[in-house]
């Protein structure tokens, strides 16, 4: 009896062995089983190359307000953090002593050229009367003679007091100007970011603005090309913007500049010499909602500078180790993995420059462990 126990038992061992591999040999290898494999081919498709660049958000436009000496003490700060402001408005007023006794030192020496030239008038009115008489007496020609002298001395007087006048009135042009310059204003509008009264009273060699005015609702991207990308970089260029502190979220863009001459802060901030770092510096207009970030966010843009049509696959399709690329392809009812070389990616799409025919059936979702010669089922 013990011996028929020990050979069901055996059998059954065989069976639950033989139903194992029967199992396995039925199952994908490389752990694809019951996954499905998508197939396709290459497609001739619209790519761009792109250049991928770090830029921080910015203000299009923005005013700085700094304490200026010359126009006297800073008397009042009109406006304060968040106010609206209105191209115009008043920001900071200046008081300046001795710009007010200039005024009425000004205003006395108009009035006195006033009342001298009125003088003058005056005795040339009473000096043609003189001749009017005279002329009676003596004929016209002798009266004219005789008064000449006296007129032309009268004639240089108003002539040089109308010049002074004139002097006078320059002088109270520029003070005016001076005055309103006392009361500085707005270039723009836009929203105040910050305000700093003590700035103006700060001693330091890095001087700090009492009044940030920006625009929150027009921002820009800025950031610097390499000489090589500003060849490709032009403008009214398509930009897809990221940023690593808001993942998941992304903003359309194009670019608006690029400077023609390299920045030179750039290359001194970066402690290389000029010939070791060229950047030229370009600007990006955000299109649509604008991104969460404030003022100084970096951000990353990627930069379409050339569309053109090329054979592509799926990115998820290409496998790379190192600088090596690599699909897999169905020959046989068996995975094959060709080695190819590709070129531009955008859109989750890859150019493919070589290895492929446009026949090749290539696996568009390959497991991580799918290995070369696994039997596949498309």
């Amino acid at each position: 009896m013990k011996k028929i126990y020990i050979g069901i038992g055996i059998a059954v061992i065989v069976a639950v062995f033989i139903g194992i591999n029967i199992y396995k040999s039925a199952a994908p290898a490389g752990g694809s089983a019951g996954k499905k494999i998508e197939t396709g081919t290459m497609e001739n498709r619209e790519i761009s190359s792109t250049v991928m660049v770090p830029g921080t958000l910015k203000f299009s436009k923005e005013q700085y307000v700094f304490y200026e000496a010359d126009k006297g003490t800073l008397d009042k700060v009109k406006v304060k953090e968040g106010d609206k402001v209105k191209k115009g408005s008043s920001l900071v007023t200046y008081t300046n002593e001795q710009l007010n006794l200039d005024k009425e030192q000004n205003e006395l020496t108009e009035q006195s050229k006033r009342m001298q030239i009125e003088q003058v008038e005056e005795k040339l009115r009473a000096l043609n009367s003189k001749e009017q008489d005279l002329a009676k007496q003596v004929g016209e020609a002798e009266a004219k003679k005789q008064i000449e002298s006296e007129r032309t001395d009268l004639q240089l007087q108003q002539k040089t007091a109308e010049i002074e006048l004139k002097q006078s009135d320059l002088q109270k042009q520029s003070l005016e100007n001076q005055v309103a310059n006392l009361n500085v204003k707005s270039e723009m509008d836009g929203t105040v970011i910050s305000v700093n009264q003590e700035a103006a009273s700060k001693k330091s060699d890095i001087q700090e603005p009492v009044i940030h005015i920006g625009d929150p609702e027009h921002l820009i991207v800025a950031g610097n090309l390499s000489e090589y990308d500003t060849l490709k970089v032009k403008k009214g260029q398509s930009v897809t913007i990221t940023s690593d502190a808001i993942p998941g979220k992304t903003w359309k863009g194009r670019v608006a500049a690029v400077g023609l001459v390299p920045d030179q802060k750039s290359s001194a901030a970066s402690g290389e010499s000029t010939e070791q770092a060229v950047q030229y510096p370009f600007q990006v207009k955000l299109i649509g909602n604008l991104p969460e970030g404030k003022p100084g966010f970096k951000l990353i843009m990627n930069i379409e500078t050339d569309k053109r049509k090329a054979d592509t696959l799926p990115s998820s399709a290409v496998k790379k180790d190192g600088d090596e690329h690599w699909v897999f392809t169905v020959k046989d009812g068996k995975a094959k993995r060709v080695k190819v070389k590709v070129g531009d990616t955008a859109n989750q799409l890859t150019e493919i420059k070589e290895g492929l025919s446009k026949d090749d059936k290539v696996i568009l979702n390959p497991a991580d462990g799918l290995t070369d010669g696994t039997d596949v089922k498309a």
